[in-house]
């Protein structure tokens, strides 16, 4: 999973540092801000696929793969018209997005809510592969998708297609990367089928879905509303340029995020078989912070060598901020692990705490936007407050059981 993983994430930063140089920092803001957007649009996926991981790989525990099967046949067939109704709602939206983000014409938010519209069911598939533990297919689903996605937009933007062939490349690695999950889930779907369990009827199910759903949305809105509101308030080489420094940020969140994706439905499936599972907690935290320090150290000492290598010189006025936008997505990172590890033994009213650090975010940002470094500083402090809160959280919580 961590060598698959980082091998997409290679092809991720490969798309974006292409983007950066071949579209050049106002375009790359646009892009940036798009790419954000959707991720925001995704949130519900996002959390349809933490409770799905969750619930199957609870059946897994128990070798009940009738139930799974047959979740996996009600999933599809009750998403489909909720995704329909969100891609018109969203659809509407265009008014007023369009302006918002200073967007050059409709097309590019239509691209958006088509690959939307893909991600959905690829998600779901993906998080099937997730909950089984069949990582390496998880995995390879993942670099098909990013490997497709760099080269289509290489391709279009070099023929002059600039943010809607860049766009482009996220809908035919999805649409690809789609029909390649269904292949390793066919045992799923050919296997006998329980008729009587259907999750999504059951209680637990909704009141598992609910906190994650706030969980997902908090998360989401942490690393990316700041990237929509810089588009918004700030000129649009300064949007390019944080736009960077966000994705440079993000690879110490896409390099550790293998630890919380393999954890989670791990301790899940051990938790519900009732064995020991808090070392792999702690495990994980020693992980992410060690990869978070050495990150940091890099961004501090050698900010103008990174951005001039990795986006080239129109990038450079960006190089100050390199090493505070790491501590930031350190923080974020360790965040993110304490979260999904209470929500992977049940224990949703943590959600309570980043769901009030995403609010705050975007309330100071809104007020408090003269420069990147206020920007930037808004997201550390709160961070790091709630890094300490959750610490503080979870030593209680073990002392109590």
């Amino acid at each position: 999973m961590t060598l698959g993983t980082a091998v997409a994430g290679v092809f991720n930063y490969l798309y974006h540092l292409f983007m950066g140089r071949m579209l050049g920092p106002v375009d790359y803001g646009i892009l940036a801000s798009l790419i954000s957007l959707a991720y925001l649009l995704g949130v519900p996926t996002a959390t349809l696929n933490l409770v799905i991981v969750k619930f199957v790989s609870a059946l897994k525990g128990k070798d009940d793969f009738g139930a799974i099967g047959r979740l996996f046949k009600v999933s599809s067939k009750k998403i489909l018209p909720f995704t329909l109704l969100a891609f018109l709602v969203f659809l509407a939206s265009s008014y007023w997005v369009v302006p918002f983000l200073h967007l050059p014409s409709f097309f590019p938010f239509m691209l958006v809510l088509v690959v939307f519209f893909i991600s959905v069911f690829l998600t779901i598939n993906r998080a099937f592969l997730q909950g089984l533990t069949r990582f390496v297919h998880f995995s390879l689903s993942a670099i098909l998708e990013v490997l497709l996605k760099l080269l289509v937009a290489i391709g279009l933007v070099f023929w002059g297609f600039k943010v809607n062939g860049a766009l482009f490349g996220f809908l035919v690695g999805g649409v690809i990367a789609y029909f390649y999950t269904l292949v390793p889930l066919r045992f799923v779907l050919t296997g006998r089928q329980e008729e009587k369990i259907i999750p999504f009827k059951n209680k637990e199910f909704f009141s598992f879905a609910l906190p994650v759903f706030f969980s997902t949305l908090a998360f989401t809105s942490l690393y990316t509303t700041d990237v929509v509101l810089v588009r918004h308030f700030l000129p649009g080489h300064e949007s390019g340029f944080y736009a960077a420094l966000s994705v440079l940020g993000k690879i110490i969140f896409f390099a550790t995020s293998p630890m919380v994706a393999v954890a989670f439905p791990l301790i899940s499936e051990r938790h519900a078989k009732g064995v020991r599972y808090r070392h792999l907690l702690w495990v994980s935290f020693f992980i992410i912070s060690l990869i978070s320090f050495l990150a940091i150290l890099l961004y501090f000492l050698f900010p103008q060598f990174i951005i001039k290598l990795l986006y080239g010189t129109p990038y450079l006025e960006a190089a100050p901020y390199l090493g505070f936008f790491a501590i930031f997505l350190s923080f974020y990172s360790l965040c993110f692990l304490l979260v999904n590890f209470f929500l992977s033994i049940g224990k949703t009213k943590v959600v309570a705490f980043p769901l009030i650090a995403g609010l705050l975010q975007i309330i100071l940002i809104w007020f408090f936007h003269q420069s990147l470094w206020q920007i930037i500083f808004i997201s550390i402090i709160l961070l790091a407050l709630l890094l300490v809160v959750l610490l503080l959280y979870c030593l209680q919580a073990i002392k109590k059981s």
